[in-house]
């Protein structure tokens, strides 16, 4: 695994540290995010398995148009 930190020059002294696999295909492992407000990890994995992505039912869709009186 290699690491790699970027300076985030918008927010002084936050850092993002990108983990990326260097066995086999190099994927995105995770992604640390260091900064003067808050932390955050986000951990990626399931590489090369099947997503099962279906259209929500009907009635879990919110119609924003009828919320606004359109």
């Amino acid at each position: 695994m290699t690491r790699v930190a970027v300076t985030d020059k918008a927010h002084k002294g936050s850092t993002y540290t990108f983990s990326v696999a260097t066995e086999g295909k190099p994927y995105l492992l995770s992604v640390v995010y260091k900064g003067t407000d808050y932390p955050s990890t986000t951990s990626f994995n399931g590489f090369d398995e099947p997503l099962d992505v279906r259209p929500p039912a009907e009635n879990d869709v919110l119609d924003a148009r009828r919320l606004s009186g359109g």
